[in-house]
């Protein structure tokens, strides 16, 4: 009789906690960018060298939803954008009208997003969303590797490609030579939750 009753006793005392997690499900969980740990870096190409530059997001969220759905937005300043040439670098801001659009932005969603159990945990997930820079805006998809190192803390990479010409920048020449079209742009951000 005693180990009968301490049977159920422990089961009871052991299930309850699964009950509870089963029946409050998780709300959703909002992270921010670390802009200090965080970069967007540009690469383009003209005959004779590759230009690079980075700068910091002055700001971005992204809200993870209890259904997997993943909303992000982040921006930038065109302005902080740093080449190690500051001459070059006055060029970019004439060739994309700084002063008139002086953020880049980009506002995206991803499905099947899940804080993991163990970590560290990688995912890969595609935001599809709307890039906004130099007054246009263009639908694109940025393939996604995203881990956490905890439920509160995520790194997010990826890289992607736009065009110059789609997004109405009139392209830079060197010796009478333009720039390539193809702009790639690589993102790192650490996500902190609740900041």
């Amino acid at each position: 009789m005693k180990r009968s009753s301490l049977a159920v006793l422990a089961t009871l005392l052991l299930s309850t906690p699964v009950l509870a997690q089963e029946a409050a499900p998780a709300g959703p969980r909002m992270y921010s960018v670390k802009t200090a740990d965080s970069s967007l870096t540009y690469r383009l190409n003209h005959k004779l060298h590759l230009v690079e530059g980075k700068a910091r997001p002055t700001e971005g969220k992204a809200l993870l939803k209890p259904d997997g759905t993943l909303q992000v937005a982040v921006r930038a300043n065109v302005g902080d954008f740093d080449s190690g040439n500051s001459n070059r670098d006055a060029h970019m801001k004439e060739a994309t009208e700084e002063p008139k659009y002086p953020t880049i932005e980009f506002k995206g969603i991803a499905s099947g997003v899940k804080v993991p159990t163990t970590f560290p945990s990688e995912q890969t997930v595609a935001l599809k969303g709307q890039l906004t820079f130099h007054g246009v805006k263009q639908p694109v998809e940025v393939p996604m590797k995203v881990v956490f190192t905890s439920a509160k803390d995520v790194t997010a990479t990826g890289t992607f490609q736009i065009s110059l010409d789609a997004f109405k920048v009139e392209r830079p020449s060197l010796m009478m030579v333009k720039v390539d079209d193809a702009l790639v742009l690589e993102t790192k951000f650490q996500l902190q939750e609740g900041k």
